[in-house]
């Protein structure tokens, strides 16, 4: 940008006895067009949020900009003239071992290297970074190699900040466990799974009884606990394979995959009764609270997420209905 000029088209100008003399080309920038464009390329690489650092042909540093700054610790001031090596100071994440310094590397081999994450940059006071990091060499209008062009952020910012929007995208947010759409996701990939290896599943849906009563009466923060702590117990019943989802509110909703027989499942449903009722009966401001247990099969109910919740919720409401008329609870 700082090298490029326009054309500029003169016209010969008459001179006192009629012959033209040619002028010859000017620059249409003048020294304080340049200032001026090199202040605004500045001002837009301390904007941006990725450090960049320039070097001369012998790898010393040039340029560098805000960003640069806050993630080497050093000061441009100190920066300008040194080496690259002795301020983006980058070591191998495997072997430990000091790499080989970037803008020298593209400076002989004259061509970019790409973005690459398995590097820590050893900040000024000490710190390790994880850094993805790329360089380019920089070219004059001639083409010729004048120094070259490093540019590096980062890495673990982004990578946690896109490994917890994912997490959350996929998690009931007061819980912690899957939310209703990726249990969907869960759900279709064990189904597939039982289709192919002709197994069985069982879903269970889970009510919290008289939780509206306990939650307007404690409060929403001891609510909030007591979904907690089931939602902890429920993990506990299942194995590593099954899948545990709040389905909204005081709602669970679980699947148990990979069965040979559905009446494997009856050993989790007490399970999940007597875990709850644990639970429930270790703090005496939740004793009024029970829960209610409904299931169906597959393939039997259905062989669709669609199919088997309503099936599941329509017996989980009667097991309630029942226990209200003090009927006893039966084994499913």
């Amino acid at each position: 940008m700082l090298n490029s000029f326009r054309a500029v088209h003169l016209s010969p100008t008459p001179t006192r006895n009629g012959q033209r003399k040619r002028l010859k080309p000017k620059s249409t920038r003048n020294k304080a067009n340049v200032k001026d464009e090199t202040a605004l390329a500045y001002a837009m690489l301390d904007f941006v949020g990725d450090g960049v650092m320039a070097t001369d042909t012998c790898a010393n540093i040039t340029y560098m900009n805000t960003a640069a700054e806050t993630l080497t610790g050093f000061s441009r001031q100190e920066a300008l003239g040194r080496p690259l090596e002795e301020v983006f100071r980058v070591i191998d994440v495997t072997t430990r071992m000091t790499r080989a310094n970037l803008a020298q590397h593209v400076l002989e081999i004259g061509t970019p290297v790409e973005l690459h994450n398995s590097a820590l940059l050893k900040a000024r006071d000490g710190r390790e970074l994880a850094i993805e990091d790329a360089a380019s060499p920089l070219r004059n209008a001639k083409g010729e190699i004048t120094g070259a062009l490093v540019k590096f952020h980062d890495s673990r910012y982004s990578a946690e900040t896109t490994a917890r929007m994912a997490y959350m995208a996929q998690h009931d947010s007061l819980t912690g466990l899957l939310n209703r759409y990726a249990f969907e996701e869960r759900f279709k990939q064990a189904a597939a799974l039982a289709q192919r290896h002709e197994k069985k599943m069982v879903m269970l849906f889970i009510d919290l009884n008289n939780f509206k009563e306990v939650n307007d009466t404690l409060g929403h923060a001891v609510g909030d606990e007591i979904l907690q702590a089931l939602g902890l117990r429920l993990l506990g019943c299942v194995r590593a394979t099954d899948h545990v989802c709040r389905h909204g509110g005081d709602e669970f909703v679980l699947l148990l995959s990979d069965l040979a027989e559905h009446e494997q499942a009856f050993a989790v449903v007490d399970k999940v009764r007597e875990s709850a009722a644990e639970l429930l009966r270790q703090q005496g401001h939740w004793e009024t609270l029970t829960v209610s247990v409904g299931i169906s099969l597959f393939p039997n109910d259905g062989e669709t997420l669609e199919a088997l919740l309503p099936h599941a919720d329509a017996a989980m409401y009667r097991v309630k209905t029942d226990a209200k008329r003090g009927l006893p609870d039966l084994k499913p």
